[in-house]
């Protein structure tokens, strides 16, 4: 018996979810750059022509990334962060960063992904407004140089400041790559590095 057209249709959902989880796993361990079409097809067992029945480019498997899931699936608060400003922005990051250690797989590589986003080279326009949107590394910075202008930062080049927690985030997210709950640094102590005072006084 043929398969009726919602049949059809849910096989093709099901491979493009396929594809787009694949391509989640390849832009985590390899960034945005050094990912070819070939690090998604060999590991989900698909053709090139599959592939391409789906999405046009690697930019545009990345584009159905921001879209789908890198904007609404553990989200990095960015935003949030920076409204906040500050002190209390920098919180909201330690927290978000300590949740990581408990998230599932597929959160923890979203979080790669945005983390290592602001290092991307070759983004077509869509991407490079969202590594704009998203820049962690920058972000920080800016929090960072507001935290030393309300006296509560330790001094120092913010953006210095700020490459050294993202290099401290980006070893504890290379640990808990494959291993999700394998245990990250708390929030305290993430946050404390940066701070001037006990921590007991911006709780």
């Amino acid at each position: 018996m043929p398969r009726t057209p919602e049949q059809n249709q849910s096989i093709k959902d099901r491979r493009r979810g396929k594809l787009l989880t694949y391509a989640l796993k390849a832009f985590a361990l390899n960034g945005y750059d050094r990912t070819a079409v070939d690090d998604i097809t060999k590991p989900a067992k698909c053709s090139h022509g599959l592939f391409y029945h789906y999405f046009d480019s690697k930019e545009a498997v990345f584009k159905a990334l921001i879209d789908e899931v890198l904007t609404q699936e553990g989200r990095t608060p960015v935003k949030e962060a920076l409204e906040l400003g500050g002190v209390k922005g920098l919180r909201l990051f330690a927290d978000y960063a300590e949740g990581v250690a408990t998230a599932s797989a597929k959160e923890v590589a979203i979080s790669r992904v945005t983390l290592n986003i602001g290092k991307a080279n070759n983004l077509d326009p869509y991407g490079r407004a969202f590594q704009k949107e998203y820049d962690v590394e920058r972000a920080l910075a800016t929090l960072i140089k507001q935290g030393q202008e309300e006296g509560k930062v330790i001094s120092g080049d913010p953006k210095v400041i700020a490459t050294a927690l993202m290099d401290l985030a980006q070893g504890a997210l290379n640990r808990l790559t494959g291993k999700p709950g394998a245990g990250l640094i708390s929030a305290d102590i993430f946050f404390g590095f940066v701070l001037k005072g006990p921590i007991e006084e911006y709780k």
